[in-house]
């Protein structure tokens, strides 16, 4: 079951790739897991160590981290490319997630390192094997604050 359960969530990953651009619903989610909503939010939950939502803004925020950088595009155009509603929300959510607005980030030399960590091997407690110090794994967040 447990293989299963990975097979599911790695089909919501890549459903999630091919669909960064666009909505994405709980039951599309939950189609391409081949569950429920209910049940495909929570091995979702289980295997990467946050909601299916929570992962998706992640992803939608790294991309368009990539996007301003690379395509020039101006913010509210990267904004709507990743389905944020507005100019607003979009540079609060970047800025809370990389400790600078986007239009900041845009005109800043290449950083190395500003994408919001990966934390998909997270594991509960209850859900490790064998011995718990060698099978935890640490998250470090580097967050990089410009000081005035």
């Amino acid at each position: 079951m447990a293989d299963q359960n990975a097979e599911a969530v790695n089909r919501m990953k890549v459903y999630i790739d091919k669909n960064i651009k666009e909505p994405i619903t709980a039951k599309a989610l939950s189609a391409a897991a081949g569950y429920s909503q209910y049940y495909a939010a929570r091995i979702f939950k289980r295997h990467t160590g946050r909601m299916p939502f929570e992962y998706i803004r992640e992803r939608r925020l790294n991309e368009a981290a990539a996007a301003l950088r690379e395509s020039g595009s101006r913010v509210f155009e990267v904004a709507l490319d990743f389905v944020f509603d507005s100019h607003e929300g979009f540079t609060r959510a970047f800025a809370n997630a990389f400790g600078i607005t986007p239009k900041k980030y845009a005109s800043m030399p290449v950083p190395a390192g500003w994408r919001i960590p990966s934390i998909s091997s997270v594991r509960s407690k209850k859900n490790m094997g064998g011995n718990e110090m060698e099978n935890q794994t640490k998250v470090i967040f580097t967050q990089i604050m410009e000081r005035t």
